[in-house]
């Protein structure tokens, strides 16, 4: 090996280098001392990989319908959010790996995403390798990330975010007359629509809001245009799966949404939190962290003394949304428009920290002045910030375990799960916790809502209240479902136990959705069954009954899988050939 070739290389390696060390730090922070703090939305995602790694290491499509978690009523989660990028985290167990450290891959996994996407598009931006970094950094390390990670352990919103640079990269090269970037947008918003669809709707609406200010200055041709609509085109068929399985669930059933609400963020509890790097979870107190706020606020004070710039549109987009996302505005009045799909006005934080990458590189590229020492402080500063916040929350967690351990098990209790807003998650409690957790959403609702009282403007703006409201809308009997002794579940199947004085038609404790074949069984025996009130309903007979309910495989979703899939392997080994 040559000199020269040592040279030509070493910038890469060093970057990959970083780039892993980075990620690797990242996780490690969530992870050490062999334990996970947990919430309900990371319990979801947990329950859903569970299944998808199940039907998998069987060699079948993963169902539609998920009866491992969810109380295993059969909840349509796999048909109403994207999975296929969470294969991040089910890959690693497929390998041998226990859940816990194929959790902790999964999130190395996505933190490299993350680091390597953000590169690529500060690499667009300027030459300056201080510049590009310290634009990772801000967009890495900005403490919204860690709290989306390890706070709220929102996977499919997290995933949005790293693939969030991929479509500003699409869109840059696209503006600089670049075809390639029809490629690079149409895979970022393809993996999106395959991770979650409410990022998928934010980030389509910020693109088209680029796109309207770059119509009002007269900047649009035909290539863009054209551009734009072939990207489009190429991301509904990279994302073809999950949007055919959503629409074709919501065709058929009348379902309980996610709990409707539009809760913005409160100045003083931003404030109070931001000073004390608070990352627990909260819906109006979530920051970006003090490291990315002073820079922000440096950049916004540069804005009155430097006329000119690129840096400067990107700076004013990024604080403008920061001011929106507060209580300032009169959200209340909107609660009942479909910005409530929004939910929690910090989901902004995404594009205010997107914003702050793209203006603190720009402003680097104008000014030259990056120095060594401005970078290391400035990254240093946030990694340090992201890195004690996730450390604070993870001792408040371990904290409550600890004082839980001194209490002692209740009657038939063999694993203690805290079931409070975060827990202590282990290799030892892992499947306990996928057996505890319930949830309404995508549920079935009830034909008549008479009954049901209309969340108010104000309501929407108390979460728990709100959820507690939303439901009462679920079409199912919780004290029939209460007479069946779970017994166990898989992918495709779950079994209960129940002992009936007298022969007669009975609610199953599972959801009846139209358009699904399923299949029952009681003692061993296929009985026919029919949908009631939300629920699956079949003749038992007297005394013990053992209940096997199962759902058949649509050949369809099959194909749609193979096209989704294809068609996104190929905007990858496209874009790898034309680089080379």
């Amino acid at each position: 090996m040559t000199w020269e070739t040592v040279k030509r290389w070493q910038r890469p390696a060093f970057g990959l280098a970083l780039g892993l060390g980075l990620a690797g730090v990242s996780t490690w922070i969530a992870f050490h001392g062999g334990f996970f703090a947990i919430n309900n939305d990371g319990e979801i995602h947990l329950a859903r990989m569970e299944s998808i790694y199940q039907a998998i290491h069987a060699g079948r499509l993963p169902s539609l319908v998920n009866f491992i978690g969810y109380s295993h009523r059969g909840t349509a989660m796999n048909a109403m959010y994207p999975w296929l990028t969470t294969l991040i985290f089910v890959a690693p167990r497929l390998l041998g790996a226990n859940p816990m450290a194929a959790l902790a891959v999964g999130f190395f996994l996505l933190n490299t995403v993350t680091l390597a996407g953000s590169y690529l598009l500060a690499r667009q931006l300027t030459r300056s390798e201080l510049g590009r970094w310290l634009g990772v950094m801000v967009y890495q390390f900005n403490a919204y990330h860690f709290q989306l990670m390890y706070t709220r352990v929102d996977l499919g919103e997290a995933l949005g975010y790293a693939f969030l640079p991929l479509i500003m990269l699409g869109l840059f090269k696209i503006w600089q007359r670049d075809w390639r970037g029809t490629l690079w947008l149409g895979l970022g918003m393809g993996l999106v629509g395959n991770s979650h669809w409410l990022s998928l709707l934010l980030f389509t609406g910020t693109v088209m809001g680029l796109e309207v200010i770059r119509l009002c200055q007269g900047r649009i041709d035909w290539f863009e245009l054209r551009s734009l609509l072939m990207s489009a085109g190429l991301a509904l068929i990279s994302a073809s799966y999950s949007l055919v399985n959503s629409l074709t669930w919501i065709s058929h059933n009348r379902m309980v949404t996610p709990t409707p609400s539009l809760i913005p963020l409160d100045p003083t509890t931003v404030w109070t939190r931001l000073l004390q790097n608070d990352f627990s979870e909260s819906a109006n107190g979530t920051h970006i962290g003090l490291a990315a706020s002073l820079i922000l606020l440096l950049l916004v004070s540069r804005l009155f003394s430097a006329t000119s710039g690129p840096w400067r549109g990107w700076i004013v987009g990024a604080a403008a949304l920061l001011v929106i996302a507060q209580n300032w505005l009169p959200w209340r009045d909107l609660a009942n428009t479909p910005l409530q799909l929004l939910q929690f006005t910090m989901r902004l934080l995404t594009l205010v920290a997107m914003g702050l990458m793209i203006g603190v590189v720009l402003y680097f590229e104008q000014t030259r002045l990056p120095t060594r020492l401005t970078v290391w402080a400035l990254s240093g500063f946030l990694i340090v910030i992201a890195l004690t916040g996730v450390a604070q929350i993870r001792e408040q967690t371990q904290t409550a375990e600890q004082w839980a351990d001194r209490q002692p098990l209740t009657s038939g209790q063999q694993t203690r799960i805290i079931k409070d807003d975060r827990h202590y998650l282990t290799t030892h409690n892992y499947q306990a916790d996928l057996d505890a957790m319930t949830m309404a959403d995508y549920m079935l609702k009830k034909t008549d809502l008479t009954n049901v009282p209309v969340i108010t403007n104000a309501e929407k703006q108390d979460l728990p209240v709100a959820s507690r409201l939303n439901k009462l809308a679920v079409a199912f009997d919780s004290q029939a479902a209460a007479q069946f002794q779970y017994q166990c579940a898989n992918d495709e199947q779950v079994r209960f136990s129940s002992n009936q004085k007298h022969a007669k038609l009975v609610k199953l404790p599972v959801v009846g959705y139209h358009h699904v074949n399923y299949q029952v069984k009681v003692n061993g025996r296929t009985v026919p069954y029919r949908r009631s009130q939300g629920q699956l309903l079949a003749r038992l007979a007297t005394g013990q009954n053992q209940v096997t309910i199962s759902v058949a495989h649509n050949t369809k979703h099959g194909w749609w899988l193979c096209l989704s899939v294809l068609a996104t392997l190929a905007l990858v080994v496209g874009l790898v050939w034309l680089r080379h």
